[in-house]
């Protein structure tokens, strides 16, 4: 007994049209599976950038803080002749403060976009509240040295008092108690975003 298959050139045509649409929604599933893969990885891929910058950033405030802490002064020596150390020594901190504030606002774009990805809080906020000690007690700083002082005006130069503002506007080593403080800040930092690192 022999068994003959006959296709006939209907049959063909047919099974040539099953054959391409099989392979178009084959295609198609592929697609719509590569596409959502690469969403997913461009997704992920931004949160890691977001995380490491945020890191990247943080640690930068952190030298920067200690730049401005630094007290090593480099004063202008035809500055100093003519009378005007004290502004010369504003003008090295104001510098120093600017450096300090581009990181800050580096910092806060980012703090923006990690809430739009995360809907979380701030976690910055130990950085920013000594961020703004450091300019505060650079200014007092400088009212202790008289530089807002008006005509006959008596400054409180106490050496409790002069003391405990170099204790803040001076970096002596990583074992000062503000430098702790920035450290402790940028820990907390680290705690969050070296786990987003990962996701």
């Amino acid at each position: 007994m022999s068994i003959c298959l006959s296709l006939t050139s209907a049959d063909i045509g047919l099974t040539k049209d099953v054959v391409a649409i099989i392979g178009t929604v084959g295609a198609l599933a592929i697609g719509v599976l590569g596409l959502s893969t690469w969403r997913r990885q461009l997704h992920g891929t931004s949160k890691f950038e977001v995380a490491k910058n945020i890191l990247t950033t943080t640690y930068k405030i952190e030298d920067a803080i200690q730049a401005v802490r630094s007290p090593m002064l480099h004063l202008r020596k035809e500055e100093v002749e003519a009378g005007r150390a004290l502004e010369e020594e504003q003008r090295i901190y104001a510098e120093r403060l600017q450096r300090l504030n581009e990181k800050r606002a580096e910092l806060r774009t980012l703090a923006l976009e990690a809430r739009a990805i995360w809907g979380e809080q701030d976690h910055f906020e130990a950085i920013q509240k000594l961020i703004g000690k450091l300019h505060s007690e650079i200014w007092l700083h400088f009212w202790l040295k008289g530089a807002y002082a008006g005509p006959g005006a008596q400054v409180d130069r106490s050496p409790e008092r002069v003391a405990k503002n170099d204790e803040i506007v001076y970096y002596v080593n990583d074992e000062d108690d503000f430098t702790k403080q920035i450290k402790n800040a940028v820990r907390d930092v680290e705690a969050v975003y070296k786990k987003r690192l990962r996701e």
